[in-house]
């Protein structure tokens, strides 16, 4: 990532920490995003010393800083709070520095992948509400709104909405049941300490303990086999961290999991032997430790966007048919250990598999030709296709089957995989059985369309067709960028210079001789697709800024009337106690509002599309 795109993207967390924790605690973010990693005393005296220059605010002025120089703007109380905030929401870690545990020095960092993930809450409200319904939305919009909390409190909020209210006992065994579900399906996770502490800190400290246990200087072998050890012990520590168990112990549940107690223990160990195999099954007989900490999986949600996003591409190319079917083959995948920013492929599905997810009345022939289907089968005189059969046609479709050139295999959408093969409906031609998703090349194929689109919206048409055709050819000169698009070469010469002038593309030099005289070199122009992808995201980081800026804008305009809308007696009767104008006003600045929201929505899932294997 270039440094104007961490600039920018640093610019965002600030805007992002002041609209959800206050300008206090945007002042100590603003120092540790300028600062690096700092002390407790660091960060005092840096908040101190000069005034804090945020990003599109108003800095004190001198004549104001002299007057309270008598007073520390940022008591050490203040900045400790405000850390604290920050640590409960994820968005700051804190550790030792390696080889100085016993200092009590404690280093604090801002976790900006963790501020981003901010942006998509309503996203992650929405997806909870489709899979649990309103309870497991509540739920996560508790934990979101409070970061992290304990079973006890969680349930606490839910259910007491008054003090003298009687909890309903009802209501607390179905959440204590929803809870256990959700931590086995993933939507929620255990809150640990070690989520807090920065994954370089553990693999530094975890690498300076093995070298000390060997003698002299270590040679490049032992320095391979001392990183290999840690990434297995740090995989290990996460998989305990998850599971409360080593790798390979079956007998052990997810942390957080207890089983009930029962007064037959034959029937306990059936019922353990039982839940080994089927996770639904022991569901009944496990209950949630009220005190174990809980918060939110990022990740779960993040798989169900890429799903949707991967399925609206599947159906723009080819048909909505293709479109459901490959929604049945995402939800046959089971998610891996892999964040979903660096999952690449699914895991091997097979056709039989995915035909007993297709339910009996869906008519996935509906995807072809309806003649292409019957010319195979008039000779058989059969009614129509087996279910495995269509679906093989479809896995022949999406793997590009057809196609024998060796680029097809970073544009095809799934790979075959093992060596068994199953006949396709309409042409009978054998392909794969097993197969994966390629996650990789669908996103990859994304995010060079959202860059071609940005080329065409502002560089024009014929600035679009240059970009496509070096994605595709590679590197070339510009007669031939000029012969294979029909474009003149004085067009072809500007339109390169400013797409270069914009860092969308590149410039290789390839000298004919060692004298690298510019007459005698050849000039390529190529197309990075990495630092096109920090080019855009930086665009992108740029506008949800400025949408932010508006949103601020427009209610700073109208700071008196949406608080008298926000007084009890206004809401519960609006028409009487707000003037026609008045509740004019209120419209229009809700309509901004919903506006600025739709359009923040569709610039975020941009930038989740860019975020993955960048």
């Amino acid at each position: 990532m270039s440094s104007v795109s961490v600039r920018e993207q640093s610019h965002l967390c600030l805007h992002i920490i002041r609209e959800h924790f206050g300008p206090i605690v945007e002042s100590v973010a603003h120092v540790l995003l300028r600062r690096g990693r700092l002390t407790v005393p660091e960060l005092v005296r840096y908040l101190n010393a000069s005034p804090v220059s945020i990003p599109g605010h108003l800095t004190p002025k001198r004549s104001e800083l002299t007057s309270k120089a008598s007073s520390r703007l940022f008591p050490l109380r203040v900045v400790q709070q405000a850390l604290i905030v920050l640590i409960q929401h994820h968005c700051v870690l804190h550790s030792k520095p390696t080889g100085d545990a016993l200092s009590g020095e404690e280093f604090f960092e801002i976790n900006q992948e963790e501020v981003l993930c901010r942006l998509r809450f309503g996203t992650y409200l929405s997806l909870a509400h489709a899979w649990g319904g309103d309870d497991a939305q509540d739920v996560v919009r508790v934990l979101l709104y409070h970061g992290q909390m304990r079973v006890a409190d969680i349930l606490s909020a839910l259910t007491h909405s008054d003090e003298t209210q009687v909890p309903d006992a009802n209501r607390i065994a179905r959440l204590r049941v929803l809870l256990v579900s959700m931590l086995q399906d993933s939507v929620v996770r255990p809150s640990t300490p070690i989520q807090h502490v920065s994954p370089l800190d553990r693999q530094l400290t975890l690498e300076l303990s093995l070298r000390k246990t060997q003698r002299g200087v270590p040679t490049a072998k032992s320095l391979r086999e001392i990183k290999a050890k840690v990434e297995s012990i740090i995989n290990e520590e996460d998989y305990r961290d998850w599971e409360g168990s080593s790798i390979g112990d079956t007998d052990g549940l997810r942390l957080g999991l207890v089983r009930k107690a029962s007064s037959d223990q034959n029937r306990d160990k059936r019922q353990k032997r039982r839940s080994n195999t089927d996770v639904s099954v022991s569901r009944d007989d496990i209950d949630i430790d009220s005190n174990v900490w809980l918060r939110v999986h990022y990740d779960f949600f993040h798989i169900r966007l890429r799903n949707d996003i991967i399925v609206r591409a599947t159906t723009s190319r080819y048909n909505s048919m293709t479109g459901e079917i490959m929604r049945y083959m995402l939800e046959t995948d089971r998610p891996g250990t892999a964040p979903c920013e660096k999952d690449e492929r699914s895991r091997p599905i097979s056709v039989s598999s995915l035909a007993h997810r297709i339910p009996k009345d869906t008519r996935i022939q509906r995807g072809f030709d309806k003649r292409s289907i019957m010319a195979q089968y008039d000779t058989k005189r059969s009614a129509t296709p087996s279910t495995s059969e269509l679906l093989a046609e479809y896995v022949a479709v999406l793997t590009c089957n057809d196609n024998i050139s060796s680029s097809v295999h970073s544009t095809r959408f799934l790979a075959p995989c093992g060596s068994g093969s199953v006949s396709g409906a309409t042409t009978g031609t054998r392909v794969a059985s097993t197969f994966t998703v390629e996650y990789v090349n669908i996103i990859r194929q994304l995010q060079l369309d959202m860059v071609r689109d940005v080329v065409v919206d502002r560089f024009g048409p014929i600035a679009g067709r240059i970009f496509s055709i070096l994605v595709e050819k590679g590197k070339l000169e510009e007669k031939h960028i000029s012969k294979i698009g029909l474009i003149s070469m004085g067009e072809t010469r500007d339109i390169c210079s400013r797409l270069f002038a914009a860092s969308i593309l590149s410039l290789q030099e390839v000298p004919k001789s060692n004298e690298r005289n510019p007459q005698r070199t050849f000039f390529l122009w190529y197309v990075d697709a990495v630092h096109c992808k920090s080019w855009l995201q930086d665009q992108l980081h740029r506008t949800l800024i400025q949408l932010s800026r508006r949103r601020l804008y427009e209610q700073s305009q109208k700071t008196s009337l949406l608080r008298k809308s926000e007084r009890t007696d206004v809401r519960e009767d609006a028409n009487s106690l707000l003037t026609d104008w008045e509740r004019n006003e209120l419209a229009s600045l809700r309509a901004v509002e919903e506006a600025i929201t739709v359009a923040e929505a569709r610039v975020v899932r941009d930038t989740f599309v860019l975020q993955h294997f960048s």
